[in-house]
């Protein structure tokens, strides 16, 4: 295989490739073989027909179509390595030659990854919201857990006092004090995971609007992909398809896709600058947190490590790894990040702190 031209124009590459005609013809002959075995001919089994029988049979012209698109997709991968490329999408080919004791020759074109023009990423300035619980926060807990055990008399709705005898009643707990205890600190962990998402999602943000990249369409399709798809695993929950969603607002399916694409192409503009910082930090992510990550996320659809790993998909691992990069580079923003706390009154949760790397 041999590279004749390459060029860039933006996020296109263009290249024109030539491979010996040896290649082609081997090419050719496998591709015949399996259509052999799809053709069925009066009086032969499927595969069993003679050549000669078999090449009067067939379109000689589809068959080489097919064997040029199988010899193109078995060489990509030696394309990608030589030219030094990372392909977003699926290329497009146009035969050049495909003539007998010639060069095979091909043109390809295809979208590849985007050079990111990281701006500032440390020591960027971040607002943290309060993680404190309120007292009225656990009173509006217990406030519900009143409403569902209480009591209706004469008419009238009648609530259990806020005791130890309540306590006892809606909880494991042998006294309100202990049960307060439970509800601030579900509430706490709950506040807590709130205000670390909101913050990494502000970081993103801050560093995004300081990169510029230009984001091929294809990177900005597959991310509507992956945002139906969380659609629907969450509908899943309710019992409720896609179809249903779609009905039930009075769209179409093309119409929600163009009401994604904002919102999607900033996912995709974060998830490449993060990648970008990671390169420029050089973080890497170790064997062992690929198989942390896989054990917790084996956990979470209840099978086990082998099992999970056994069912994956070959690209799933390197979505992983991915993931696992661009989290670390997250952390190193927020880490060297000057964060302001937006709210230091006292209660019931931890007081927010200034805090500087």
């Amino acid at each position: 295989m041999k590279i004749r031209s390459q060029k860039r124009e933006g996020n296109r590459v263009f290249l024109e490739v030539e491979e010996d005609y040896s290649r082609f013809e081997e090419a050719f002959q496998r591709t015949l073989e399996e259509t052999g075995k799809e053709i069925k001919l009066p009086g032969f089994r499927p595969g069993k027909a003679p050549r000669d029988m078999l090449e009067r049979a067939i379109n000689r012209e589809a068959i080489a179509h097919r064997a040029a698109q199988n010899l193109i997709a078995d060489i990509y991968p030696q394309i990608i390595d030589t030219a030094k490329i990372d392909p977003v999408d699926y290329p497009n080919v146009e035969i050049v030659q495909q003539e007998k004791e010639k060069p095979f020759v091909f043109k390809l074109s295809v979208d590849v990854y985007p050079e990111v023009k990281l701006g500032k990423y440390k020591g960027v300035k971040l607002e943290k919201k309060s993680a404190a619980v309120s007292e009225q926060e656990v009173l509006s807990v217990l406030g519900k857990l009143q409403e569902r055990v209480a009591v209706t008399k004469e008419g009238k709705k009648e609530l259990l006092p806020l005791d130890d005898g309540f306590a006892k009643k809606v909880s494991r707990y042998g006294t309100l004090a202990e049960l307060k205890e439970e509800v601030l600190k579900v509430l706490q962990n709950d506040k807590n995971a709130e205000v670390d998402a909101d913050l990494k999602n502000k970081a993103i943000a801050v560093v995004s609007a300081e990169a510029k990249v230009d984001i091929p369409s294809a990177m900005i399709g597959r991310e509507i992909d992956v945002m139906l798809d969380e659609l629907k695993a969450s509908l899943a929950q309710s019992r409720l398809t896609l179809e249903d969603y779609l009905r039930g607002a009075k769209k179409e399916e093309k119409a929600l896709r163009e009401e994604m694409r904002k919102s999607a192409e900033i996912r995709v503009k974060g998830k490449m600058v993060l990648k970008t910082v990671a390169e420029t930090e050089k973080l890497a992510v170790s064997p062992e947190e690929i198989k942390t990550e896989m054990k917790s996320l084996a956990g979470s659809i209840q099978q086990t490590p082998e099992e999970f790993e056994k069912n994956m998909e070959e690209n799933a691992k390197r979505y992983i790894e991915d993931y696992l990069l661009r989290n670390k580079a997250l952390n190193l923003i927020i880490e060297k990040a000057s964060i302001k706390p937006l709210d230091t009154s006292t209660s019931l949760g931890a007081r927010g702190k200034e805090e500087k790397a």
